[in-house]
C-alpha cells in the first residue's frame, strides 16, 4: 500500500513573503514608472496645506555653502520667485511688502524703486525690496507670512491688504490644512503623484467645459466666492477676524521695532462685481454714472459692497485700515484717494483698474509712487520726481 507523499510545509514568513512579493514588485514597477515619466513630464506644482497650516514658510537656505533665503518651489504658485542673503548685509535697508496679488504684480516696478532709492541715498545704502505678495492670500495667511518675515531682519514693512477675505474663507475650508502633513509623505512616492495630478486636471477639464457653456464675460473670476452668499453674521464676523489678522501684523511689527506703512484699498467702484441676485443694483450703479451722477452711483456701490459677500475691498476694510493706523501710529498711504484723484471722474475703477480690485498698468505706477513717497519720507530721502 502507498504511503500518502508528505509536502513540506513552508515557514509562515516565508509564505508571507511569497504572497507580498507580486504586489511588492508591481509597485515597484509602478512607481519607477512614475518617476520616469517624470522626466518628461514634471508634477504640478502643490503647496499642501496651501499656507493655512503652521508649517507653511515661503522662503528656504539656498544651501549650506549659500547664505541666501529663496522662495520655496511650492511656493511659486503664489509668489514670486526671488532670493536675499541672510543674515542681511551691512549698510542694506531691508523692505519686505506684504500684499495679495495687487503686490505680486508689481514686480519689475519694486525693482525700478529699490534702484532709485540706492541711487538717492547720499549715505550710500542699497535698498532691498522684497515682494511677498501672496495670489489670492488674505489676511488670514499673510500673518502667518508677517510672522515668518519678521525673522529676515527687515527695517521697514509695506502692507496692502484687503481684497481677498471672502476667497481665502472659502480656500480655508477647502484646504484642509489638518491633512497637510499626511498629504506631505503620501505624495513623496511618484504614482501617488501621478494619480494626483492626473484627478486635477479631470477636475479643470470639466470646469472649462462648464465655463465653455455657461457663456459668462471673461471678466468673472470663478476661482473666487461668487457663487456663494455669505450671510450677514458671516460677513460680520469675516470683518472682525481681518480686524484681528491687521491688529496681529501690526502689533509685531511694533514688537519687534520694526516700522510699517499700510495702504487704503484701491477697489473698483466703477463696476463692482456683485454676485447675480444683486444684478438690479449693478444696473442702477451703471445707469446713474451714464447719467453723469457719478457722487450717487459710487455711493451705491460703496453700500452694495459693505453689505455683501466679495472679493474686493469696501469701506468696512478701509475703515478698518484707518482706525488700526491710528491705533498703531502707522503711516497711512491712501491708494484709493490717489486712484480716484486721476481718473476721469473720481471714480476708481473707471479707467486704472482691469477687473475689480486689481490697478492695471497706468494705474500701478500710482500705487508704488503713493508708497515711495511715504518710504522717502521715513529714511529721509527727498520727494520722488514726478
Amino acid at each position: 500500500m502507498n504511503e500518502p507523499v508528505k509536502t513540506a510545509k513552508l515557514p509562515l514568513f516565508k509564505v508571507l513573503l511569497y504572497s507580498l512579493l507580486p504586489t511588492v514588485l508591481l509597485l515597484g514597477a509602478l512607481e519607477g514608472g512614475a518617476r520616469l515619466l517624470e522626466w518628461a513630464r514634471p508634477p504640478l506644482p502643490a503647496d499642501y496645506g496651501m499656507g493655512f497650516d503652521d508649517d507653511s514658510r515661503v522662503f528656504m537656505p539656498a544651501g549650506v555653502l549659500r547664505p541666501v533665503m529663496t522662495t520655496r518651489p511650492q511656493k511659486e504658485i503664489s509668489f514670486v520667485r526671488q532670493s536675499f542673503p541672510m543674515p542681511k548685509p551691512a549698510n542694506t535697508y531691508r523692505i519686505f511688502f506684504l500684499g495679495e496679488s495687487n503686490i505680486n504684480y508689481v514686480r519689475w516696478q519694486l525693482e525700478d524703486l529699490s534702484e532709485r532709492l540706492s541711487m538717492a541715498d547720499t549715505r550710500g545704502r542699497r535698498f532691498e525690496i522684497i515682494n511677498v505678495g501672496g495670489l489670492a492670500y488674505g489676511s488670514h495667511r499673510l500673518l502667518r507670512v508677517a510672522r515668518e518675515i519678521i525673522d529676515y531682519e527687515p527695517d521697514l514693512v509695506l502692507i496692502y491688504i484687503g481684497h481677498n477675505e471672502f476667497e481665502e474663507l472659502e480656500q480655508r475650508e477647502l484646504a484642509a490644512p489638518q491633512r497637510a502633513a499626511v498629504q506631505r509623505q503620501v505624495y513623496r512616492f511618484a504614482f501617488m503623484r501621478l494619480l494626483r495630478d492626473t484627478a486635477a486636471n479631470a477636475r479643470i477639464a470639466f470646469m472649462r467645459f462648464r465655463l465653455f457653456w455657461a457663456n459668462l464675460p471673461p471678466e468673472v473670476n470663478y476661482m473666487a466666492t461668487f457663487g456663494r452668499d455669505f450671510s450677514a453674521g458671516e460677513i460680520d464676523l469675516r470683518m472682525a477676524e481681518y480686524q484681528k489678522n491687521m491688529g496681529d501684523i501690526l502689533a509685531l511689527c511694533r514688537d519687534r521695532h520694526v516700522p510699517a506703512i499700510m495702504g487704503v484699498m484701491a477697489t473698483n467702484l466703477w463696476r463692482p462685481d456683485l454676485l447675480d441676485k444683486y444684478k438690479d443694483a449693478g444696473n442702477e450703479i451703471a445707469r446713474l454714472y451714464a447719467a453723469g451722477d457719478y457722487q450717487g452711483g459710487m455711493a451705491l456701490a460703496r453700500n452694495m459692497l459693505r453689505t455683501t459677500p466679495r472679493h474686493q475691498a469696501s469701506d468696512t476694510e478701509n475703515g478698518i485700515i484707518r482706525d488700526l493706523a491710528r491705533e498703531y501710529g502707522v503711516v497711512l498711504v491712501d491708494i484709493e484717494a490717489a486712484i480716484a484723484q486721476a481718473e476721469p471722474h473720481g471714480v476708481p475703477g473707471e479707467t486704472l483698474m482691469f477687473d475689480n480690485c486689481h490697478v492695471n498698468e497706468e494705474g500701478k505706477p500710482i500705487l508704488v509712487r503713493e508708497f515711495e513717497n511715504a518710504v522717502r519720507k521715513r529714511v529721509g530721502l527727498p520727494d520722488a520726481p514726478r
